[in-house]
């Protein structure tokens, strides 16, 4: 009784308000990034000259089929012996053939249509799963690799597509090369800045990309990855 009589007197304890300041504070941050992560990034062809304030841009890199020409023999190259160098155009066109578009199969034609009319498409089909994405784009500038990949989250069936981008290097890791993100943004929020978040995320996406078991393991055999200019070198001993 007299702890009821205290509180109403002289108000919460110290340690209630410090609970209550901390709870209000994670409830800011958690409101603020998503959203941050549902703010649309704009995407440009060609740096901004004067870029807005608060405005992620995103630069796809280049998918000239005239530059990719090679990626195949270059990925038998990886697989046999593990010495190779790419541009981002060949990269591209690798990482677009592992996703092969699927057909979409055709709606029979409404009842009393005219003969010979073209049936309708079908919808697309809902993503079956919590996460999905699509194939990354790459782009490679100035000793850096840039990553996007488009991600579609499904919760109770509403969809919303998240464009993912990470820019960095590659490092040695305790078992073989890894990406190294200096940035990392799932839409307009700089997830970077949120300590013990990026990697998981990360090593989620890259788990979600088709890779086939020899490529993984020709992966594995890296002793070194670098990025010089414009192109990307695999060496393997």
């Amino acid at each position: 009784m007299q702890k009821k009589i205290d509180k109403a007197l002289y108000g919460p304890g110290m340690l209630e308000v410090g609970l209550g300041a901390v709870l209000g504070l994670l409830l800011g941050v958690v409101v603020a990034c998503v959203f941050l992560v549902l703010k649309p990034v704009k995407t440009v062809k060609e740096p901004a000259k004067e870029p807005v304030a608060g405005t992620i841009y995103y630069l796809p890199g280049s998918e000239n089929s005239a530059k990719s020409r090679g990626w195949q023999q270059k990925q038998q190259s990886l697989v046999a012996n593990g010495t190779v160098e790419l541009n981002e155009e060949e990269l591209n066109a690798w990482a677009a053939a592992m996703r092969p578009a699927a057909a979409k199969p055709a709606t029979p034609a409404k009842p009393g249509a005219k003969p010979g009319a073209k049936p309708e498409p079908a919808p697309p089909p809902a993503p079956s799963s919590l996460l999905t994405t699509s194939a990354p784009n790459f782009r490679i500038k100035d000793g850096l690799m840039q990553i996007g990949v488009k991600c579609t989250v499904s919760i109770a069936g509403i969809s919303q597509e998240v464009l993912l981008v990470a820019t960095g290097s590659f490092r040695k890791g305790s078992a073989s090369i890894v990406f190294e993100p200096a940035s990392f943004y799932v839409g307009s929020c700089p997830l970077h800045k949120i300590p013990g978040v990026t990697r998981p995320l990360l090593r989620k996406i890259a788990a979600l990309q088709p890779l086939s078991a020899e490529l993984r393991a020709a992966w594995d055999r890296l002793t070194a990855v670098e990025l010089e200019g414009s192109t990307l070198r695999l060496a393997a001993q």
